[in-house]
């Protein structure tokens, strides 16, 4: 038995991503490709969620998607800019927040 205590993550990491079936569609493919990173309309075609969500989920969008609980708000998904485009990646905190939620599949 470990005694190692577990990582502790904002509340609000945890709220985001019960409350938006979006944001935890993304995190999880992000997670599976990662540490590659992808571009909006490619995510969307893989999980199958119209693009318009998947921006919203990543960085906010209206009242439907509040900004300050975008995956790039609390720091679980990164913008990377290559050339004239942009694309996500999972980022470190974010990949222990799957790992030590169990999500991983492990």
């Amino acid at each position: 038995m470990s005694t190692e205590p577990q990582p502790q993550f904002e509340p609000q990491i945890l709220h985001s991503l019960r409350r938006s079936r979006v944001r935890t569609e993304i995190v999880m493919y992000l997670f599976k490709i990662y540490p590659d990173a992808s571009y909006p309309a490619d995510i969307a075609r893989n999980i199958g969620i119209d693009p318009t969500n998947i921006l919203g989920g990543l960085r906010g969008m209206g009242s439907r998607y509040d900004t300050s609980n975008s995956l790039i708000e609390r720091g679980v998904v990164e913008r990377v800019e290559l050339e004239d485009a942009t694309y996500y990646r999972l980022s470190e905190r974010g990949k222990s927040v799957i790992e030590s939620l169990g999500m991983d599949g492990r």
